[in-house]
This record gives structure tokens, C-alpha cells and sequence, in this order.
């Protein structure tokens, strides 16, 4: 028999108070308006019906033996109790799933897989069945009843379908958060590690001594520990905007891709105030106040808690359950609001942007690929007013470029290559040094495309520096000197160059390696060495002190200065393959063949001829003096252990 006391009408009254609490702070402060909200609030409500049941079997339950409505209404009362009670574990779960990112609304995504249709059926066939069999209690008597002297006592269904039940889906809401554990913030983990322990907690006490009716009071205080961690979004907001920021968008986001919940992403970016429209107004514009505006008006095309601001002047809207149509749609009105004026501060202004539409995980497979998208340089040439599909294809690709050229040293994927040079008579004179990358994911990538990025990354010195050790290293083992090579030749990245005390740099590295300087020829393009002369003929000059020879590159291809460029102290000019190429097609090609090596030999250098290719070029270049041969007619660029096979059979 359960003996009730006053402690019980205090401690459900307690309970009744903290939801009460609880649920008052969650409406003032205004979060009511997503799912997870709706679901917490829910809980609360739950847990007061709850509370309240508590207090009136306590007070009405003293007067069972002697009024036979009294005994009604407790029987009522407990009835509504366990209706009630057996569905705060379920709702718990489902609110959870909201939490860890697992669930985003209350439909079933129609991208969702069988199995994850099958679990959710199954699931809430379970609590169906459970709520049934508490329903229709008062025929069976399967969870509890009364005996003649009016005296409550569990049944097993109580057991079964209440406590062991409950106990399974606290199992299983465990089970569903340590798998997405490692996503959660901080704040959110405590929370969930405390919410966990209190209900534990109460149903054993409940289970086990039920005098103490505490269950309730104990799980109200575990909600008092969501509302303060998880309900109170105060870190994961941007206040200023009312949208959420990065921080959340990257825990979400991971989120989405841990659960396999597909989702579109549109990122509107590059907002900006066109000065050139209104340049009274512009000296008058805050441009925090244009974001502001923009802010509001998302909010009004889209539930606020799917807007993220990813930096300033970047927003990121997540679309769950949107069709590409739908999704393209939204875009296109969001663009079209940008061609209307905006009204900031009493001044219509004109306000221009680029939209993006980004598949998850579709296009993008991870939260780095989707922020890059969202910060990345967006090329000139890309027109579009809604950057989405095959579109995307070249920001994702740089994206993986940079990820590759940043751990490309560590993991192994740059390797130098080397292309033989000779001398006219088709003796081996030297080699270029020429750097190709081999990434474990991506495959090959070419020069033109890693060389810019690395160095807008900031990182080219130190591939630089990668490829000059690399030549170090085989000039150290005396091959290339044994085999009657001269020199090999190194190519300079124009960052490089430019920055102060470069020329002591290099010649620090070379030392250190025990190099002789003459066996290195530095190489710069003749595009780059016209943007400063000369700055860049200081920086010849002290290489050339040190005892380092120097050549100029794809001579033929720019609009250099003749005069300056050949005052710079190269030793060799190379010529670019386009103008050995052009000669034999036309008498002007070949007059220019003629007129840049005759101009090479004037200004007392020596011409090395790229690109040759055929028994007949070399037979004109002969004819013309040209001192040295590159080109695929001798060899590709090579590996060093090809290379080595190749210079010592020769």
C-alpha cells in the first residue's frame, strides 16, 4: 500500500513550480519558435500534468474511504498520470534527436533511407501500443487497479509498458547521443550528461521506493539544466542580427553530415552598397545597418532559426526538405530583392550581391568545403546571378587544391622532377628543376593551377625551399657534375624574389648544404621580371656576387623593356617554344626566330631554345647558333632515379 504525505504534496508542488519556472522563461525569452522549443515546452507541460496528478492524489486520495467522489477523482487523476507520464521518455528522445542534429522538423525528410523510415515507424508504434495498453487500463486492469477497500496496486503491465519501456528509450536516447557526441558543444554535452543521470536517477527511485515520489521533482530539475545549456542559445547567436552564427553553423552543418541529413545550402555573400550609384549617400551609409536590413528581410522569407550570418556581410540559410526547384525558386526571389532599392536610414540605396547554392553532401562533402565556398574569391568571369551546380565544380576544386598544396609537404605529394638541357651539339649541359604534385585523393595537379595558389596561401617559400634542398641533395651526391652536367636550373616565384634579404636567404640554404653555387642557375619568367627591374636587378646582382648563375625564362612572351631586360646579369636567355613553334609555319616566324637569338648573341648572352621537338628544329637552331636545346625531342621532365637512368646511359 502507498502511504501519501505531506512531503509528496510538497515535492509535486515543487516539480509544478520549476516547470512553471521554466516554461514562463522559455516563452519571455522568446524561444517558442523551432521544433526543439516546441518539443522542450511540451516536456515541461508533461511534467506539470504530471505534478499536478501528484498533488491531487495526495490531498483528494486522503478522502478515498469515505466519499466516493474523492475516489473518482483520484482514480481520474492517476489515470491522466501514467497516460501522461508514459509519454515523457519518447518526447525526451524525439527532443534529443532535434538536439543533436539528428532530426530538423517534424516531417520525414522524403530523402530519408528505408531504415531510418522503419525506425521512426517502429518507434512510435511502440509508444502507441504503450499508451494503449495504459488507455484501456480501467477494462483490463493489465497496469494498475484498486481493491475493494480501495487500495491502489501495480500491475505487470505497469511495469512493462511504463517503467521497463521508459528505461529503453533512455537506453536508446544514450546510445544516440554518444554517437554524436564529439559534435556537441561543451555546454550541451554537461547538459545532456546531467539530464541523463537525474532521470536514471528518478525512475530507480521511483521504481524501487515509490514512498519518495521524488521522479518528478528530479526530472524537472534535469529540464532546469536544458533550459540553461541547451534551450538558451545565447552562444550560438549573433545578437545584433537575430540569426545564429558561424560557430553554430559549422555544429550544425557537422551535424547534418553525421546523421546523413541532406541539406541545401544558400549562401548569400558579397553584400555591398554601390558607392557609384548615390557618392552623397555613400559618405552617409553604416554598412552594419545594410546588413541589418538584409538580416530582416531573410527573416521574412525564412524561419529565423535557418539563417546564419558566416561573417560579415555572409549569409548562410539551410534548406531541409527543399527540392531543387523549391531551393532555385527561393534564390531567385532572394536575387531578385537585391535589383529593388533598400531603404537604410531614410536614403533608398542599391545593393548588390552574389548568391550560391550549395548540395549537401552532394557538392560539398564537409563543413570545410561549404565555408570555403562562403569565403572564397569568387572569378571574374563568373557571371551568374546564382552560382549553383557544375558551376560550383571550380570553387569546390580550388578548395581541394588548397587543402592539398597545405599538407602537401607532410604528406609526401610534391616531388621534383627534372628535364635535361644540351648543348648544341647535343651534349648533356644541364637540367631544369620542376616541381609536380601527386595528391593521394586528388591525383595529379599542374603547376599553373597549385604554383598561384600556394602562393596566395602565403606558403611558396616554403616549397621554394623544398625544391632547392631537393636539388641540394643531388648535387651532393656528385651525379649530375659526373655526368658533365653545368648547372641546375632553379625556378624563382616573383613573392619571393621581392622580399627583402631574399639573395642572403638563398645563398644561407645553399651553404648549408655544402653546395657549390655555380652548379645552380636561378630562372625567372620575362613576365615577371618586368612588373620592377629594378628591384629585381639588386636581387640578380647580389646572386650573381655570390657565385649563382641566372637566366631569363619564356623570353617571347611578355612586353618587357629589350633594353632592361637584357641589362638584368643573365647569363642565358630561354626562349619560349611558341617562337620555334610559329618559324616553321610562316616566313615572319621564322624571320622572328632569327631576330631574338641574333638580339640574344648581341647583348652577349646565351640562347637556350624550349620546346623543341623534331630532328628539323634542332637543324635550324644549329644553323641560327643556338648554344642550348630543351624540349620533349630529348626528354620529358622525369623523376629523379628516371632522370639519373637516362644521363648515365647516355
Amino acid at each position: 500500500m502507498i502511504r501519501y504525505t505531506d512531503f509528496c504534496f510538497g515535492v509535486a508542488l515543487s516539480a509544478l513550480l520549476i516547470c512553471f519556472g521554466n516554461l514562463a522563461f522559455t516563452i519571455l525569452d522568446g524561444h517558442t519558435r523551432k521544433p526543439q522549443n516546441r518539443i522542450y515546452m511540451s516536456l515541461l507541460m508533461l511534467l506539470a500534468v504530471n505534478a499536478v496528478c501528484e498533488m491531487i492524489n495526495v490531498r483528494v486520495g486522503e478522502y478515498d474511504m469515505s466519499s466516493e467522489v474523492a475516489f473518482m477523482i483520484t482514480r481520474s487523476s492517476k489515470y491522466v498520470y501514467f497516460l501522461s507520464h508514459g509519454l515523457i521518455a519518447p518526447v525526451l528522445y524525439y527532443y534529443l534527436s532535434f538536439v543533436i542534429g539528428r532530426s530538423v522538423g517534424f516531417r520525414c525528410s522524403p530523402d530519408a533511407s528505408k531504415k531510418e523510415k522503419l525506425r521512426v515507424i517502429v518507434s512510435w508504434a511502440i509508444v502507441i501500443v504503450s499508451e494503449f495498453i495504459v488507455a484501456i487500463n480501467p477494462l483490463t486492469h493489465w497496469s494498475w487497479y484498486y481493491t475493494e477497500e480501495r487500495v491502489f496496486h501495480r500491475a505487470w503491465g505497469e511495469y512493462i509498458f511504463i517503467y521497463i519501456t521508459s528505461g529503453l528509450w533512455i537506453i536508446a536516447a544514450f546510445i544516440m547521443c554518444m554517437k554524436s557526441w564529439n559534435i556537441l558543444s561543451k555546454g550541451r554535452k554537461r547538459s545532456i550528461a546531467i539530464c541523463f543521470l537525474l532521470a536514471v536517477v528518478g525512475v530507480c527511485l521511483q521504481l524501487f521506493i515509490p514512498q519518495l515520489r521524488v521522479e518528478i521533482l528530479i526530472e524537472s530539475i534535469g529540464f532546469s539544466g536544458v533550459l540553461l545549456f541547451i534551450e538558451n542559445e545565447d552562444d550560438r547567436k549573433n545578437v545584433e542580427l537575430d540569426v545564429y552564427n558561424s560557430a553554430a553553423f559549422e555544429l550544425d552543418l557537422k551535424a547534418n553530415l553525421k546523421n546523413k541529413i541532406p541539406v541545401k545550402i544558400l549562401i548569400i555573400r558579397n553584400i555591398r552598397f554601390d558607392k557609384t550609384a548615390n557618392t552623397v549617400v555613400f559618405g552617409r551609409m553604416n554598412r552594419d545597418l545594410i546588413i541589418k536590413e538584409v538580416s530582416d528581410y531573410l527573416g521574412t522569407v525564412i524561419q529565423r532559426y535557418f539563417i546564419y550570418s558566416v561573417g560579415h556581410g555572409r549569409f548562410a540559410l539551410t534548406l531541409y526538405n527543399y527540392s531543387d526547384k523549391e531551393a532555385h525558386e527561393l534564390a531567385e526571389t532572394i536575387g531578385k530583392r537585391f535589383q529593388e532599392p533598400w531603404s537604410v536610414n531614410g536614403f533608398d540605396i542599391i545593393v548588390s550581391s552574389r548568391i550560391m547554392l550549395v548540395n549537401v553532401p552532394e557538392r560539398a562533402k564537409n563543413v570545410e568545403e561549404v565555408i570555403y565556398i562562403a569565403e572564397c574569391p569568387i572569378p571574374e568571369l563568373m557571371e551568374e546571378r546564382i552560382i549553383e551546380g557544375k558551376s560550383l565544380d571550380w570553387i569546390i576544386r580550388r578548395s581541394a587544391v588548397e587543402k592539398a598544396v597545405t599538407h602537401g609537404l607532410d604528406n609526401g605529394s610534391f616531388e621534383v622532377y627534372y628535364q635535361p638541357t644540351y648543348n648544341i651539339d647535343r651534349t648533356l649541359h644541364g637540367a631544369e628543376a620542376l616541381l609536380r604534385m601527386n595528391d593521394k585523393d586528388m591525383g595529379i595537379i599542374y603547376p599553373d593551377e597549385f604554383i598561384p595558389i600556394a602562393e596566395q596561401l602565403g606558403i611558396i617559400d616554403v616549397i621554394d625551399e623544398f625544391v632547392l634542398k631537393e636539388v641540394c641533395k643531388f648535387l651532393f651526391t656528385g651525379i649530375p657534375q659526373k655526368n658533365g652536367m653545368d648547372c641546375i636550373n632553379v625556378n624563382l616565384s616573383v613573392l619571393e624574389c621581392m622580399k627583402e634579404g631574399f639573395a642572403e636567404y638563398v645563398s644561407g640554404v645553399v651553404e648549408a648544404e655544402g653546395i657549390r653555387k655555380k652548379m645552380i642557375n636561378f630562372e625567372i619568367t620575362e613576365s615577371v621580371a618586368a612588373k620592377d627591374y629594378d628591384h629585381l636587378a639588386d636581387v640578380i646582382e647580389q646572386l650573381k656576387h655570390e657565385g649563382f648563375q641566372f637566366s631569363i625564362d619564356d623570353y617571347g612572351t611578355g612586353y618587357s623593356n629589350m633594353s632592361s631586360l637584357f641589362s638584368l646579369g643573365a647569363d642565358i636567355i630561354k626562349i619560349d617554344k611558341s617562337i620555334l613553334w610559329n618559324a616553321e609555319k610562316s616566313e615572319l616566324g621564322m624571320t622572328l626566330l632569327k631576330t631574338s637569338i641574333d638580339m640574344v648573341h648581341k647583348m652577349q648572352k646565351k640562347a637556350l631554345m624550349e620546346g623543341v621537338e623534331t630532328e628539323q628544329q634542332i637543324e635550324i637552331l644549329k644553323k641560327l647558333g643556338c648554344e642550348y636545346l630543351q624540349g620533349y625531342y630529348f626528354s620529358k621532365p622525369l623523376p629523379k632515379n628516371e632522370f639519373i637512368r637516362l644521363i648515365e646511359n647516355n
